[in-house]
């Protein structure tokens, strides 16, 4: 942990290489299903819209799928920098290890990427395994490989792990390269047609282990381009049809400054329901649906369409929960905050406040539910207690 290297272990952070004692193949068969174990934990994100509506367990498989420049690696970024638990999880469980792979990438990208976990602190339980877009292109194949067995080894000993292959489509394009160059006939689309197996090779090492075996897991969040929002591409499709669910984020919610720029209508989550903490699984049960419902509602005001007042009531409270949702770049939340407001939410405690003190509100909550002795064993009650007696102050001080 704390290293920068390249595919085959050579430091590129200008230390010493690194003391290995074990060694073992790049490309490794999965666990078998007698070692797995159900997902059952989460994976705290930080993110409002991941943790409560799409939510990740330890030993999933979720992919990042969207244009360029919308946010898919700061995601990721801020999935890593959420482990350092600088935030008082008093309920989070031990520090997850993270391997963060940069397939093809510019230099400057590595080093702005390697910046910005030096200066969070979270380079000391992260690993960059990185082959840059000069490097040959059958290092650069390697790259998401090595990942994959430095999170397995440790997961083999009993940690969590995250690896974040950055991205999966690069890593497609360098393995029709290196195709052509070995003179391999072509498959669909002009990708050699077991790029499939290949990935699902990858991404099938993903799991959690039971007891037996140690009891780690580990989690993969792939990435992937489109182009102009197609996700029906050959690449996109095998691995949406690969992973447990995808996090899809779109050109349109990122122009009018919805971010991060999650389509929540089509994103989805298979495994992460299971690995909600209850009280949040209760609380965000319905609001998923009740968002999109909103979103249809909302088109009809745009024709001028006249609403009863139920429906306006539903209309105010759609606005109030998407301004909640929208959330900064490095401004990851505990999973006290994220409790704190969802029941401000459902109880009704943010009707009447003007939307553009929604933001500070929600900050301001999410503090004193850090700071307050509650965690996540007290009773409902005792939360919605706190929260009441909290508001009318920001009322006051405002």
């Amino acid at each position: 942990m704390g290293r920068v290297i390249d595919p085959l272990g050579n430091p590129l952070d200008g230390k010493e290489p690194p003391d290995c004692t074990q060694r073992q193949a790049l490309d490794s068969l999965s666990p078998p299903i007698t070692a797995r174990d159900f997902v059952n934990q989460p994976l705290y994100t930080g993110n409002r819209i991941v943790d409560c509506l799409l939510p990740i367990g330890r030993g999933q498989r979720q992919l990042l799928i969207g244009d360029e420049g919308l946010g898919r690696s700061s995601l990721a970024l801020d999935c890593i920098l959420h482990q350092q638990q600088r935030q008082p999880q008093r309920s989070q469980q031990p520090q997850v290890r993270c391997v963060y792979v940069l397939i093809g990438q510019k230099r400057s990208t590595v080093l702005n990427t390697l910046d910005i976990l030096k200066r969070e602190g979270a380079l000391d339980y992260c690993t960059l395994v990185v082959a840059e877009a000069r490097a040959l292109p059958g290092l650069q194949y390697l790259a998401p490989l090595a990942g994959c067995a430095i999170a397995e080894s440790w997961m083999a000993r009993g940690f969590d792990t995250l690896v974040v292959y950055d991205d999966l489509s690069t890593h497609a394009r360098i393995y029709r390269e290196l195709s052509l160059l070995l003179r391999r006939p072509p498959g669909r689309e002009a990708y050699p047609g077991d790029i499939f197996s290949i990935h699902a090779r990858l991404l099938e090492r993903s799991t959690r282990l039971n007891s037996a075996h140690g009891g780690g897991s580990m989690t993969a969040l792939p990435i992937v381009s489109t182009q102009q929002g197609e996700i029906a591409a050959y690449i996109p499709t095998n691995l949406i049809s690969i992973t447990d669910g995808q996090i899809y984020l779109t050109q349109e919610l990122f122009a009018i400054g919805f971010k991060p720029a999650i389509d929540i209508s089509r994103s989805v989550s298979r495994i992460g329901g299971a690995a909600q903490h209850p009280w949040i699984k209760q609380e965000s049960g319905r609001m998923k649906l009740d968002y999109l419902q909103f979103l249809e509602l909302e088109s009809f005001t745009h024709i001028g369409a006249k609403l009863e007042p139920s429906m306006q009531r539903q209309l105010d409270r759609g606005a109030v929960l998407r301004e909640i949702l929208k959330q900064d770049r490095f401004d990851t939340q505990s999973v006290e905050s994220m409790l704190s407001w969802l029941l401000a939410f459902n109880e009704g405690l943010f009707d009447g406040h003007p939307l553009s003190t929604i933001p500070t509100t929600v900050k301001r909550l999410g503090d004193h539910a850090n700071t307050s002795e509650l965690t996540l064993d007290h009773p409902r009650d005792d939360w919605v207690k706190s929260i009441q007696q909290w508001l009318p102050q920001v009322d006051s001080d405002d």
